[in-house]
């Protein structure tokens, strides 16, 4: 067991760089990816450059953890002598998982287990989880890390764009961008998430470079009266990552900065391509 004496559960669209999930002891709850010839376990047994790969010819479909895998992972953290447990979930506008979560732990008796709706996908949802485990290890309470959390996810999101958003079209997430795509074609749209925990459109560009840049000021003007964490992140698209990166590491007010490749599961939906930046307001 690691240093809390709380269980911190997640899933696979949090992005959090691996190395992070296994030094801090996160249980991670892989979605699947369903192709034609298999399930296979979403960063486990797939990699992101595969999903890509595949595309266009092949658009693989996801779906969240079943109750088998869950029920499995509650038997290990009880195993690892955990008594309480808190599952930060991908938002419930955006996938399931939270209700599979739910269903599975009222039928726990010697595990409890706080739920909690991150209304975020990616680094965004990535990075609260990233504060309840610092939480966690300096010894609050599960009460206090959840209301932490209750005030901190209006105060933690992404904004991201891609080249094309016939993935998020053809894998239903569209949302509230659909609008953006059937009458500004063309235009690239920067897209964050709402409070319902759904995509919208924050922001249009005439570009995928002068988007990337848009994010980049963005991210740059929150920063200047704000103390941040942040988290820039790709979907094959290492070289301008790195050039976002490398363009915002030494700017004023920055807690701490992440580089992460976003899950294959997020890959289906998005396409290649993909850039973002998730943040959280510290203080």
């Amino acid at each position: 067991m690691g240093k809390g004496t709380i269980a911190i559960i997640t899933d696979s669209t949090c992005d959090i760089p691996k190395e992070y999930t296994e030094k801090h002891n996160i249980f991670m709850l892989p979605l699947h990816i369903n192709l034609p010839e298999g399930d296979y376990l979403d960063g486990v047994d797939i990699t992101p450059e595969e999903v890509y790969n595949r595309m266009p010819k092949v658009i693989p479909t996801t779906s969240q953890p079943s109750p088998g895998d869950i029920k499995q992972m509650f038997e290990r953290i009880k195993k690892e002598g955990y008594k309480e447990a808190i599952a930060i979930c991908i938002s419930m506008g955006l996938s399931g998982t939270f209700d599979s979560i739910s269903m599975c732990a009222k039928e726990e008796d010697e595990l409890i287990v706080h739920l909690f709706d991150s209304h975020r996908i990616s680094m965004a949802l990535g990075l609260l989880v990233m504060q309840a485990v610092e939480m966690n290890e300096k010894g609050y309470s599960s009460q206090k890390i959840l209301e932490v959390l209750i005030s901190n996810w209006k105060n933690t999101n992404d904004f991201f764009c891609m080249p094309s958003l016939s993935y998020l079209m053809k894998g239903g997430r569209i949302g509230l961008v659909a609008g953006t795509f059937g009458t500004f074609m063309g235009i690239i749209p920067i897209i964050s998430i709402n409070e319902q925990g759904r995509y919208y459109t924050y922001a249009k560009n005439r570009s995928y470079s002068i988007a990337i840049k848009k994010i980049e000021e963005i991210i740059k003007d929150l920063v200047k009266s704000n103390i941040v964490d942040i988290a820039v992140m790709h979907g094959h698209a290492m070289g301008q990552a790195e050039k976002l990166y490398s363009n915002l590491k030494n700017i004023d007010n920055l807690r701490n900065i992440y580089l992460s490749e976003v899950s294959p599961a997020l890959g289906v939906h998005t396409g290649p391509g993909l850039i973002g930046v998730a943040y959280s307001v510290i203080g």
